[in-house]
């Protein structure tokens, strides 16, 4: 991150980010007296959300009453109901995913704005997207997989129709126009090796 210009201050920022993500994760419910309602399960829990209010620089009860409560406005008054199990549970994992994403999307376009656009570039590192029926203004980590494997689609053309038979011209001294194309094969290869470890890396995680 200091490579990229992250600040010291925005990289506690980052860690305290990631470390309110870890807290609300480890909050856990337990039946309430109303039917179908959650509360905070017991100080254990209720340490990790004082946390997870610390880290987030947000009030402890406010964010505790946006986890186990609904608040139903109509044109006579506000109404406040405790949320059932499902919903509990679904707010918890809604508030960790958002700020996640949030804190992807923000070190995303930090690390761009940081690495900018170099016109003597010599080197680039791009990954096929044939334009169809979807156009996604972002694209998200399952998009990257389709486009990687269209990518794996267009190098299996390239294999055959360009490498394969210009290979061929040379053997049997045809002469023929050399057709310049762009290799991805290393690139490919690499990806594929990132893949390789995303599971090893997700496990070591969540244990």
């Amino acid at each position: 991150m200091d490579i990229v210009g992250i600040s010291e201050q925005e990289q506690a920022a980052i860690f305290r980010v990631v470390a309110a993500i870890l807290h609300i994760g480890n909050i856990d419910f337990a039946k309430g007296k109303e039917i179908d309602s959650f509360v905070v399960k017991d100080e254990k829990s209720r340490f990790h959300l004082k946390m997870t209010a610390e880290l987030l620089m947000c009030d402890a009860q406010n964010l505790e009453d946006a986890l186990i409560k609904r608040v139903m406005v109509t044109p006579e008054e506000v109404i406040t109901r405790m949320l059932d199990p499902v919903n509990a549970i679904v707010i918890q994992d809604g508030l960790a995913k958002t700020v996640y994403f949030r804190l992807f999307d923000w070190l995303v376009d930090k690390i761009n704005v940081s690495i900018g656009q170099d016109p003597n570039l010599k080197s680039l590192i791009g990954v096929l997207d044939i334009y169809g029926f979807e156009s996604f203004k972002c694209n998200s980590f399952e998009q990257f997989y389709i486009n990687f494997t269209n990518e794996k689609l267009q190098q299996h053309f390239n294999q055959h129709v360009f490498k394969m038979e210009q290979e061929e011209y040379t053997k049997e001294e045809i002469n023929w126009s050399y057709i310049e194309f762009v290799d991805n094969q290393d690139l490919l290869d690499l990806i594929e090796k990132v893949f390789c470890l995303l599971p090893d890396a997700i496990l070591h995680i969540h244990s």
